[in-house]
């Protein structure tokens, strides 16, 4: 059973064994009575120490004829066998289709197939061999060790989601927004500075119409029709958090209180009015599973740290060169922003 497991781990292979039926099994899974679908997805009548593959002929080289005759060169592999290995292979736990179980199993015998044929070519002995076994066993328990991390901080306690969301409480504070927004482009013929000069006396136009209690909506159609830009956007955005604005936009929007308006804003391509109409911070029970997600990503990532932080190395840059920063261990998602347009 240890033959296929460094290989797929460390090859990303896992995804498309478990998950996708393929070309060849998806054809054969449409033109299947729906009765042979569903035996095919039944395994509760198969006990573990029951075959469920059985190869014929994978003889070493040394096997004699008379031993070849008694097909003494069978490999038989259980439902225990195979299903340790499924497992060892779907860590999350998802639910396996009949197609990615298949594609397995069809897989694992191909690579047992290869491994006589390598042991038999003398393949096994090679430099390269013992090189890249070298180097598959290194990921391979590197990525076991991740795994086990994961596992290990996938669940934190009560108290650390409580004291998460008092600390960043400020995080789960929440403005449902209207927005007018004027473009500073206008993608046609012409000047694009002299429409941006008239896009700017439309915005402060709108920005006193707003400041005196008038209809986001009627002011942003208003505008739309005076600089010839077709349909205007609508004015109700939803509801946005901190995190979904630039730093100095998130201070002054959350600074304001339901019914006030956002001072004249200047982005890249367009001006914008903001109008508070309703503040609020979400419960702690309605923001849980994403703190517990979380303080399980933080605890993950400071362990990795922790782990590469111990390698402390000189890499010979007259050999490597100067060397480029290390890739962060998690990249951040862009912030979710109002849309522009």
């Amino acid at each position: 059973m240890q033959s296929i497991q460094p290989f797929v781990l460390a090859t990303g292979l896992v995804f498309f064994l478990l998950q996708s039926a393929g070309p060849a099994a998806a054809a054969q899974k449409a033109s299947a009575p729906a009765a042979h679908l569903q035996s095919a997805g039944t395994d509760s009548e198969v006990s573990a120490t029951q075959p469920v593959i059985t190869i014929h002929g994978l003889c070493n080289e040394g096997a004699s004829k008379g031993q070849k005759e008694a097909d003494s060169c069978s490999k038989v592999i259980t439902r225990e066998q195979f299903e340790k290995l499924m497992n060892a292979l779907n860590p999350g736990g998802q639910k396996i289709s009949p197609g990615g179980r298949q594609n397995l199993a069809r897989a694992y015998v191909e690579a047992l197939a290869f491994e006589v044929a390598a042991r038999n070519a003398g393949m096994e002995k090679t430099a390269d061999y013992l090189e890249v076994m070298n180097w598959m066993r290194l990921r391979t328990t590197a990525d076991l060790y991740r795994r086990s991390l994961k596992e290990e901080y996938r669940n934190p306690s009560q108290a650390e989601i409580d004291a998460y969301y008092r600390e960043h409480k400020e995080s789960f504070e929440r403005v449902k927004l209207q927005r007018i927004l004027v473009p500073r482009e206008k993608f046609a013929v012409g000047d694009n500075h002299d429409f941006d000069q008239t896009a700017l006396a439309a915005a402060r136009n709108a920005r006193e119409r707003a400041a005196r209690g008038e209809d986001f909506g009627r002011i942003q159609a208003d505008i739309f029709t005076r600089l010839h830009l077709g349909t205007p956007p609508a004015t109700d955005l939803g509801s946005y958090g901190r995190a979904d604005f630039m730093e100095k936009e998130a201070a002054e929007v959350f600074s304001l209180q339901p019914g006030e308006i956002s001072r004249l804003e200047t982005e890249i391509k367009s001006y914008v009015i903001y109008k508070v109409a309703e503040k609020y911070t979400l419960r702690e029970s309605q923001v849980k599973a994403e703190i517990a997600r979380d303080i399980a990503q933080q605890k993950y990532q400071e362990a990795l740290r922790a782990v590469t932080d111990s390698a402390q190395t000189d890499f010979n840059e007259q050999y490597f060169g100067k060397m480029a920063p290390a890739l962060p261990a998690d990249v951040p998602m862009m912030p979710r922003r109002p849309a522009a347009h």
